[in-house]
């Protein structure tokens, strides 16, 4: 063989390597995240991303495991103190899933667009397209509400956010800046619960029964809301900057959370602003620092959450009962997190008893884990994982 043709094969040797590991890297690299949800543990998260592949995130090992490539993207939610999760195929059939990889249940169902289930299984929440609740699945499925206030302008780009707390659930999609809405005749009426769209803003629900308990109206256009793991408290935030939190033993008494530069308002006229605030209480905001919500996620048990803005970097820190935020943190921009998109808004979780706050990504498919210090009221960026 001539040195000639013996560089040759040698190049092309080395090229289909390169190639073969461009082509490797190619197939292993994630999509953005469009939900994910963290074992209460803190020890997994679950991921759907873009391109419909799931994603189990050991997070102790560091490592991740593509379990499918095709999730439905809205799917991803790990059940309450287990190591079991659920997730929908595009074949519209849930499966109910140990790390493990055990199938404790499979089901088929309508392409849900958010779903729960309760630490015992024996409540399955799930919304379709247009924000109607059901509960249950195959001759079991009954609706919760129907004639939901579906997404069209108020709600385009959110998916409808459902989260479990005690004997309660909540849901949230859009707001009722006006107050209590008028009720509006029901749809129909089936062993007395009614289902209208009256409850398509935030609604506080009795998981033992699945009546409305309370409507938690304040909010407007795109609102997050979620329930304390102890059931105790339901905090919301919107795209209008406002904020606000109830008691759930008592859902008539609502409490504003402080705007981040001008404090509390202290009039009656929602029409006239000027002078009407209480600022004793506030701490300076960083510059970049935004109150229009697209998540929130409790990080110490019932006491404490933090609040997400759109486009921002920042997240703040609250006490549940408390209107006026307690600090302010810097959540990184290499990478930025996924708070760009209200179609992503379930690609922010926590686990409140491991201090656990997860994101994903805004333009890459990995995650970012970060740890809350209560002691401290420090948060710690702890693991980048792609």
């Amino acid at each position: 063989m001539t040195k000639k043709k013996l560089v040759a094969l040698i190049v092309g040797g080395a090229l289909f390597v390169g190639l073969a590991a461009y082509g490797f890297l190619a197939s292993a690299r994630l999509e953005p995240v469009t939900s994910l949800s963290v074992s209460s543990d803190g020890r997994y998260v679950i991921s759907v991303h873009e391109d419909a592949r799931m994603v189990l995130w050991d997070l102790e090992q560091r490592k991740r495991e593509v379990l499918s490539k095709t999730a439905n993207l809205y799917s991803a939610y790990f059940i309450e103190n287990s190591d079991a999760f659920l997730w929908q195929d595009l074949d519209d059939v849930v499966h109910v899933q140990r790390v493990d990889g055990e199938v404790i249940e499979a089901f088929e169902h309508f392409p849900t667009y958010g779903h729960v289930m309760s630490h015992d299984r024996e409540h399955y929440l799930s919304a379709n397209r247009t924000w109607n609740i059901y509960h249950g699945h195959g001759a079991a499925l009954r609706p919760v509400l129907r004639d939901s206030r579906s997404p069209s302008f108020t709600g385009t780009g959110q998916v409808l956010n459902l989260s479990i707390g005690g004997r309660y659930f909540v849901s949230g999609g859009s707001g009722s800046p006006g107050g209590e809405l008028e009720d509006s005749p029901p749809v129909r009426e089936e062993e007395e619960f009614r289902f209208s769209s009256s409850y398509g803003g935030v609604t506080l629900w009795s998981l033992d029964t699945l009546a409305p308990v309370a409507k938690l109206p304040g909010n407007s256009s795109k609102t997050y809301a979620t329930i304390s793991p102890d059931g105790q408290w339901v905090v919301s935030g919107d795209e209008n900057n406002l904020g606000f939190f109830w008691k759930t033993d008592s859902p008539d008494e609502k409490y504003d959370m402080a705007n981040y530069f001008v404090g509390l308002y202290l009039g009656e006229d929602p029409n006239s602003y000027d002078g009407l605030w209480d600022k004793s209480q506030l701490i300076e905001a960083p510059e970049g620092a935004s109150a229009v919500t697209i998540a929130l996620a409790f990080v110490n048990g019932s006491d404490e959450f933090l609040r997400l803005g759109t486009y921002s970097h920042y997240a703040a820190l609250f006490e549940a009962g408390n209107p006026w935020p307690q600090k302010y943190f810097y959540l990184g921009d290499s990478p930025q997190p996924s708070v760009f998109d209200y179609s992503r808004n379930l690609s922010i979780d926590s686990a409140p008893e491991a201090n656990l706050l997860v994101t994903g990504h805004a333009f890459g498919g990995g995650i970012t884990v970060y740890r809350y210090d209560p002691e401290a009221r420090t948060l710690t960026k702890e693991w980048v994982g792609r």
